[in-house]
């Protein structure tokens, strides 16, 4: 008993938890996103974010290769990533939250490994036919360059029709959404100044 108490202590004051909650903030993910990343459930990550749950190492690698860091990051009195760069192969970009305004879209993030940057830069997939999602707007900037498929972007009064090698630079305080079918593809760099999770 004593030893599990002396367990449980331990494992507050190195906050584990605290920690990963922390950077998965900061990734703009929710439970759910690292769940469906790990396979393991919102449950047991909310318990571990709490500090109810000792994670085994085989746990805690998942999650931070989910989160984009080395395992050790999580064992740092103050932890810091150290890299001024990140690199991410073809096909590796991590899935990210936007269901709530795009359910039809899934973005990749091209630069999780880097907590500290000003950009965010995503392939964005279109996974069913996208008819006109609900317009938003937000501080910042946004780049969009097409890869496959043809996209129509709804920006304020304005209906630009894009096609691939199109590119196209404008203000996200405007009100904007886009339209396209399956298969549709496109770069789009976000530039927040917020880094509120805003973008597109």
């Amino acid at each position: 008993m004593r030893k599990k108490r002396e367990a449980t202590d331990a494992l507050k004051e190195l906050n584990l938890g605290g920690k990963i909650r922390e950077l998965r903030l900061r990734r703009g993910f929710t439970l759910k996103d690292v769940s469906q990343l790990t396979g393991f459930s919102t449950a047991l990550l909310s318990q571990i974010e709490n500090n109810v749950v000792s994670p085994p190492i085989s746990t805690l690698w998942k999650i931070a290769e989910a989160l984009g860091v080395k395992i050790g990051y999580f064992f740092q009195e103050t932890p810091q990533e150290s890299v001024d760069y990140t690199v991410v192969k073809k096909g590796k970009g991590k899935p990210t939250a936007r269901r709530e305004t795009y359910p039809n879209l899934t973005f990749y993030s091209l630069a999780f490994g880097k907590l500290t940057r000003k950009m965010d830069p995503y392939l964005v997939v279109f996974d069913k036919d996208e008819r006109g999602s609900t317009p938003i707007s937000h501080e910042g900037e946004e780049f969009l360059y097409i890869l496959e498929g043809n996209l129509k972007l709804y920006l304020g009064d304005k209906v630009i029709e894009l096609e691939p090698g199109d590119a196209v630079y404008y203000d996200s305080r405007i009100s904007h959404s886009v339209e396209g079918k399956k298969g549709t593809k496109f770069l789009a760099v976000v530039l927040n100044p917020e880094k509120s999770g805003g973008g597109l």
